[in-house]
């Protein structure tokens, strides 16, 4: 019976999946009563993360997880090795963990832990899940990653021309180049896109594309084996070296030390090296002294956050490319101006709901509709109470730089005014309050004051890009209130 599947072993508070064949056979029993319980959980779990999740990052850092068995009450779930490990516990930990109380009828609490650090009794009783496998190369979903696919303007435009630059062969001011900004605004995707064009511009050119993740990790393997000649001559035979995610090396001294080398004598041979990573040089902790020097003298450029015009554009671009495979995922200017006013954050928060939007289509067997979009839209970003009248008019005052008095006072010059009229349309938008309950809040004005300023930012919202973008900074000061609990 031993490693047999389908049945849960019971040891000293231990339920797992797979028993090792030395174990005694007293010391364990087999109970069929719950049989598969927490690995079918664990199966939602994860359909429940592929909606939420981009695809190219579910594939390299959730699919690969394993449910390991329940320890004392708790639920064990273990990834493949310490790189593993880091990843999902320091960006998808809580929405894991959010997914399993979801679907456990038994609301247990869920542990993630390295397979290595697994509690000995565990490893005792439960073998490898990964024994027999191969732990292949993480790859990006890149097809789409291209210069073309990429909305451009004004927060990443620098970089976008910089990084054509570097793809065509055409001089740059420095060997090295950091391109840095939060995660989400399309660091990668440029990376990726500079790979692209490079191979179909400069095809003698030999480039190398891999995530700092990647190069700790074949540089460790390399420490094992007592050689890292296979890393360092790939490295330092190319022209042409892109390094995803400098951060994940910071404070790694032996793998900094590594890696400066590297870099440094492909600069040397007259290469260049285009590195990413979410901070600014002086910002970057963790690093060597020589390697702050090499990332101070690199030619760094920001990449920020889109602007409202560009949010929208992410997201034409990519219902464009889900619509080339299914047809039938057509969205509605109304659906695409709820995605950008209700989705916050960076490019990549907008793509995973378009993903997590086909997917509720039926990958496209059924048309998107707008209850199938708020659904996706309350799972992706919960569901907000709605604001108070007085938290909308701190978020008003804070983007207008007035003061209560101001907002509310009789004053009737433009730069007052405006804000107001702002703060009463959306108090009618956002709550559930009438006119005359707005109009006493903003110094007791009468009704009609009200309903003539918020026909007015009606009328004038679909023509005056520039009032439209005052409005939207306004929701999302409301929103970041929200978030921080003062609404």
């Amino acid at each position: 019976m031993s490693g047999r599947r389908g049945f849960n072993i019971q040891t000293k508070g231990v339920t797992g999946m797979n028993r090792r064949d030395d174990t005694d056979d007293t010391a364990a029993r087999f109970s069929h009563g719950e049989t598969g319980l927490g690995p079918d959980i664990w199966m939602r779990v994860r359909n429940d993360l592929g909606r939420k999740i981009a695809p190219d990052e579910y594939a390299k850092w959730i699919r690969d997880l394993k449910f390991i068995a329940e320890v004392h009450g708790s639920i064990l779930i273990a990834a493949r090795d310490r790189l593993s490990y880091d990843r999902v516990d320091g960006d998808y930990r809580r929405l894991i963990e959010q997914a399993w109380k979801t679907f456990d009828p038994k609301q247990r609490p869920l542990r993630l832990e390295c397979w290595s650090n697994a509690p000995q009794d565990v490893r005792s009783l439960v073998s490898d899940p990964w024994a027999g496998t191969i732990a292949t190369p993480r790859k990006r979903s890149v097809s789409n990653m291209t210069f073309g696919t990429l909305v451009v303007g004004p927060s990443n435009d620098v970089a976008v021309m910089l990084g054509k630059r570097i793809a065509g062969g055409e001089a740059t001011s420095a060997p090295v180049a950091l391109l840095y900004g939060p995660q989400g605004v399309g660091k990668t995707h440029i990376l990726r896109a500079i790979e692209t064009d490079a191979r179909s511009q400069l095809p003698d050119t030999s480039i190398i594309y891999m995530t700092a993740e990647e190069f700790m990790a074949r540089y460790h393997a390399g420490v094992k084996k007592r050689d890292t000649s296979e890393l360092k001559n790939s490295l330092r035979s190319a022209e042409l070296v892109l390094i995803d995610d400098l951060q994940w090396i910071a404070g790694k001294p032996g793998t900094d030390t590594e890696f400066f080398a590297n870099i440094r004598a492909v600069s040397a041979n007259g290469g260049k090296v285009v590195l990413t990573a979410d901070a600014a040089p002086g910002e970057l902790k963790g690093f060597s002294r020589q390697m702050q020097s090499e990332l101070k003298g690199a030619a760094a450029v920001e990449i920020g956050l889109p602007d409202q015009n560009m949010r929208r554009e992410i997201v034409r671009v990519h219902a464009a490319l889900v619509k080339l495979s299914d047809p039938n995922f057509s969205l509605t200017d109304e659906m695409l101006e709820r995605i950008v006013r209700r989705v916050r954050g960076p490019g990549r928060n907008l793509c995973g709901t378009l993903w997590s939007l086909h997917t509720e289509t039926g990958f496209g067997k059924h048309a998107p509709t707008m209850e199938m979009l708020d659904r996706v839209i309350i799972r992706q970003e919960g569901i907000t109470q709605p604001p108070t009248i007085n938290a909308i008019k701190r978020a008003t005052m804070q983007e207008f730089s007035l003061t209560k008095a101001e907002l509310e006072s009789p004053c009737k010059e433009q730069a007052i005014v405006y804000p107001r009229q702002i703060a009463m349309y959306l108090c009618r938008k956002l709550t559930a309050k009438s006119f005359p309950q707005i109009g006493r809040c903003f110094g007791k004005r009468d009704h009609t004051t009200v309903l003539y300023a918020v026909r007015k930012i009606e009328r004038l919202l679909p023509m005056d890009p520039d009032m439209a973008n005052d409005v939207d900074r306004v929701v999302e000061t409301l929103r970041d209130l929200q978030s921080e609990g003062k609404a």
